[in-house]
């Protein structure tokens, strides 16, 4: 009898050891996949925040570009010197270049529906003016920063088709691009960064086309 008890015993003991052992088995296995989703989750919020540290380094430059690219306009505009040796005409009263150095402090002032009114005046008055193609980039510059996009989408589709050799043409084809990229319209945003690459290549819009079309891929997982 004392042998029945003592062996029932010890079956009771292992039964309550092997089950114990499984608990601390199940549990320390739950851990490990508790662990694994959890670096899964760091990892994925490091990659996406290495992506909009990648895109707000992106923009920065092209802010830093714009505003350098207006400064630059300005000083040639007051210093009539420098106009005439790039457009080796003898001084004279220029009202398209003055409406257009007007335009440009309007902006710079945020004046935005002020500096978009001249900007049309120089479109319809001078049609194939010197600051035409200027004129039809930073009215989509000004639509583009209230997030007008199918009226900025106009005003630079204008410079690529009538003025393609201007030097605005490459800025125009890659904000293009950049809005094709806001819209969600990622592989049309890859074409036009390709076409800023393929005709512009020593562009500085041809550099930040590249960076851009790095960072579409990344996001949408695209393959040429």
């Amino acid at each position: 009898m004392k042998k029945f008890f003592l062996t029932s015993l010890v079956c009771i003991l292992s039964s309550i050891i092997v089950s114990e052992q499984e608990e601390s088995l199940e549990l320390l296995y739950q851990k490990i996949v508790n662990l694994e989703e959890e670096i899964r989750d760091l990892r994925n919020i490091l990659e996406e925040n290495s992506i909009l540290v990648d895109r707000s380094l992106e923009v920065q430059q092209q802010r830093y570009l714009d505003l350098d690219s207006r400064i630059l306009e300005l000083s040639k505009l007051s210093n009539p010197q420098v106009v005439l040796e790039e457009r080796n005409v003898f001084e004279s009263p220029d009202p398209e270049r003055d409406l257009f150095k007007q335009a440009l402090v309007l902006f710079e002032e945020s004046r935005f529906a002020e500096a978009l009114d001249i900007f049309s005046e120089i479109i319809i008055s001078f049609p194939n003016g010197l600051y035409t193609p200027d004129a039809y980039f930073w009215s989509g510059e000004l639509f583009l920063a209230q997030e007008m996009y199918e009226d900025a989408k106009l005003s630079y589709q204008s410079v690529i088709d009538q003025f393609s050799d201007h030097s605005r043409c490459p800025d125009a084809l890659y904000k293009m691009g950049e809005i094709l990229r806001i819209e969600g319209n990622e592989e049309e945003s890859l074409i036009q960064y390709n076409r800023v690459i393929e005709a512009f290549p020593e562009s500085g819009a041809a550099q930040l086309a590249k960076k851009s079309k790095e960072i579409v891929k990344e996001e949408s997982n695209l393959v040429e």
